[in-house]
């Protein structure tokens, strides 16, 4: 089979905004439902967090019964010692507390805080063991209770209850053993508490991963402190509405955010784990959510074991991944597709490419979301090659504006302008104006090789434009070619307009001009060769910047092709060859 000539004609192109199972297109209709499900989710944030509520969480019982669940997750002995020492270093950011608590501490970030709450880094006094480790988890333990143990509207938000109860259920024997009185009391009155109130206040976080990790928390608390009747059940039924409503057929969440299906992933098969231990049987919808989403989170991992960055995503630790992978489902391969969220996958040898041909994420679960239609990320053996600046995590306001520009993604802009208009609504938060932007991606199959042909409409409101990109890759994996065109849809634009294909080069690959510059030589730390060259425009090599991960923003470099539109057309052809590749 040879390339195919992307201008083919392909019978039959499946649009992803009409596939079943895909949650409401943004219309004025789903646009005022979402706005009515928000004001009655801050009503009922309202009433949790009121006076007459938080008073009414009660105490724990007198007489109860703990079951110890342990954490599958190992910890560091390297990490605890650095907590021993004072030296605080959580979502990228180092904080010196030697002789200070932590909890009085200011100057991090959010995220830096919301991980000190999190008390995920009780693993690492678990793996140190021993006395010392035990005295210094429950002394941050202590200060955490004097300090928020009745309430604290900030730091109960119940995502982050649920991760912080399932932290203090899986190191029970750490914090309790060798307790006082008022510690062990103070802990149990505190768990009870939160699992009250996250019980109230869970319908007030909008869809996402973060109300899957607030009823798996309520779950396992119930669990550890032996409440296996009403209590339980009700926290699984809760979950169990919670997957059929929020977890696609082909395992996406609607947020189409890589991280978002990690975390509740993790969440869920650290339940399943508890309930099979405690000899309960794992519901069928939580049963069936860990199997699909398992496929989809290895569907976003890059051929350095990471997460890919689309739409707001970290990259995460790839041994972390792994363990997940491994506690939910051991085996498996990472699908071709996920048509009911809109991405692609091809893989072919050495190569992984990810491609974005979905529409926007739909009214409430849009917030975090980047404008970035048909762009990809890609890597070579082991190393990023083409990818996203990223989501700017731990960075301030402007930098995560910097990051969901269209420009800040591998795929085209014209006239300088963002894919679609975003708002910020009241509401709803970051999302796409209306009329909203319609995609389409048909994938063709054989002989080992693979096309893709996509579009989309954001640049039609506006610039009565159409881009359509096709990428095709041959079997061997050493050979990527791609056509982007832009076409008018309906009146040609007035004025002569510019564009740019943009390609981010990920930190660390080294990037030279041909002598022609025509084209660019490019080569991965891992020692990959591969050949940029395009027709059709103009080829530079750009600054770039990697705002991919927590810490400070990296220097990077773009390829970029840029010309100006000819009748509101343009056809752009470029191809990515292997060069001195390594064998497979």
């Amino acid at each position: 089979m040879q390339a195919p000539d992307p201008r083919t004609e392909v019978v039959g192109p499946t649009t992803h905004a009409t596939l079943p199972g895909l949650p409401p297109a943004w219309t004025k209709g789903s646009l005022a439902k979402a706005k009515a499900a928000a004001l009655g989710r801050r009503l009922r944030a309202g009433l949790a967090a009121s006076r007459l509520s938080i008073a009414t969480l009660g105490r724990a019982p007198s007489v109860f019964a703990l079951n110890v669940q342990t954490d599958p997750f190992p910890g560091s002995v390297d990490e605890a010692n650095a907590l021993f020492q004072g030296r605080y270093r959580f979502a990228g950011e180092l904080l010196l507390s030697p002789n200070q608590t932590p909890w009085t501490m200011v100057g991090a970030g959010p995220a830096w805080f919301e991980a000190l709450h999190d008390f995920h880094w009780l693993r690492h006094f678990s793996a140190a063991g021993g006395e010392a480790a035990k005295r210094q988890a429950r002394a941050l333990l202590d200060g955490w209770l004097k300090r928020y143990g009745r309430f604290d509207a900030h730091w109960w938000r119940p995502d982050l209850a649920g991760r912080r109860i399932t932290a203090w259920v899986g190191h029970l024997p750490l914090l309790l053993d060798g307790a006082d009185l008022p510690l062990r009391e103070g802990l149990l009155e505190a768990l009870m508490r939160q699992l009250r109130y996250i019980a109230r206040a869970t319908g007030s976080l909008p869809p996402g991963s973060g109300r899957i990790e607030a009823y798996c928390g309520l779950a396992l608390g119930h669990l550890a402190l032996g409440q296996w009747g009403r209590p339980l059940a009700r926290a699984l039924h809760r979950l169990d509405e919670t997957l059929s409503q929020q977890i696609l057929p082909d395992g996406g969440l609607p947020s189409r955010n890589p991280g978002d299906h990690l975390a509740a992933l993790e969440a869920l098969a650290r339940l399943r784990t508890a309930l099979v231990s405690a000899g309960q049987v794992p519901s069928v919808p939580l049963t069936r959510a860990i199997d699909r989403l398992a496929p989809a989170v290895r569907f976003f991992r890059l051929g350095d074991g990471r997460l890919a960055t689309f739409h707001g995503a970290r990259q995460g630790e790839a041994g972390h991944i792994e363990q997940v992978l491994a506690l939910a489902v051991p085996k498996g391969k990472a699908p071709a597709r996920l048509p009911h969220i809109g991405f692609e996958r091809i893989e072919a040898r050495r190569l992984v490419l990810l491609f974005d041909v979905g529409a926007p994420p739909p009214p409430g679960c849009s917030d975090a979301c980047h404008i970035a239609p048909l762009a990809f990320e890609m890597s070579s053996g082991r190393d990023r090659l083409i990818v996203s600046c990223g989501a700017a995590p731990g960075l301030d306001a402007e930098w995560r504006h910097v990051g969901r520009a269209t420009a800040a993604h591998s795929t085209m802009t014209l006239d300088d302008q963002n894919a679609w208009i975003s708002v910020e609504d009241p509401e709803l938060g970051f999302r796409p104006a209306l009329p909203a932007m319609a995609t389409t991606a048909t994938r063709n199959e054989a002989d080992g090789q693979v096309w893709i042909e996509a579009s989309h409409s954001g640049y039609g409101p506006r610039l009565g434009l159409v881009h359509r990109r096709s990428l095709w890759l041959d079997a061997e994996g050493g050979d990527l070619r791609g056509e982007d065109r832009v076409e008018p849809r309906g009146r040609v634009p007035g004025r002569s307009l510019p564009f740019a294909l943009r390609f981010h080069l990920a930190p660390g690959v080294r990037a030279s001009l041909t002598t022609d510059s025509s084209g660019v030589l490019l080569r991965t730390p891992g020692g990959d060769g591969w050949q940029f060259r395009a027709l059709g425009g103009h080829v530079a090599l750009e600054e770039s910047v990697s705002i991919a991960d927590y810490g400070p923003p990296r220097r990077s470099e773009q390829i970029v092709v840029s010309g100006s539109l000819d009748a509101g057309r343009t056809v752009l052809r470029w191809g990515l060859k292997r060069i001195d590749a390594k064998p497979a």
